[in-house]
């Protein structure tokens, strides 16, 4: 394993650690929630290194920095879909238009080139084979996640969101809004 992926993994731990830190001393009403949301929450980020490595390979054509991605399949339960993309509009109102990407994983046809610019019209999107781009499996499934592409350009801080739990998912946000908020004042 050469130096690079180490020093990869090692800030992907580092950083799940500076998240862990953030929701155990955070008082705030925003953050009271029951412990088990936060440990749910904390079970769902992950430095999933199969992610890692498919990034890695095409992050110099769909790279960007400092940036929320967004990852699904055309097969994606699609009101999960359009829950995480409420979601998604309602952070990127607040942080700008150009910190969040969606990459979905739609064959490249019209009937599916129609659904992308007609469901995607308020977000920067592209859509990238799934063969490009991995989306993995999780018990048999293929999931959707959302990432962290921090200043450097490596993707950290994934995150499998479950529409069941959308309050995961907002303190998810919430956490990526931070780190975008930390990036703009330097």
């Amino acid at each position: 394993m050469n130096s690079n992926k180490l020093l990869l993994i090692f800030s992907c731990f580092l950083l799940l650690l500076v998240v862990i830190f953030i929701f155990n001393r955070s008082k705030s009403s925003r953050y009271e929630y029951i412990s088990t949301d936060n440990e749910l929450l904390m079970n769902n980020i992950r430095c999933t290194p199969e992610v890692v490595r498919s990034y890695e390979k095409v992050k110099d054509v769909y790279g960007r920095k400092n940036t929320l991605i967004f990852r699904y399949i055309s097969a994606s339960c699609s009101s999960c879909t359009d829950s995480h993309l409420e979601e998604i509009l309602a952070f990127q109102e607040e942080t700008g238009k150009d910190n969040v990407w969606i990459y979905p994983a739609y064959p490249n046809d019209r009937k599916s080139r129609i659904v992308l610019n007609s469901d995607l019209a308020k977000f920067n999107y592209r859509n990238i084979p799934a063969d490009s781009l991995l989306i993995p499996t999780i018990d048999g499934e293929e999931k959707s996640y959302f990432a962290w592409i921090n200043n450097e350009g490596d993707i950290g801080m994934i995150f499998f969101p479950d529409r069941l739990r959308i309050q995961q998912t907002r303190m998810y946000l919430q956490e990526v809004k931070k780190l975008l908020t930390t990036v703009k004042e330097r």
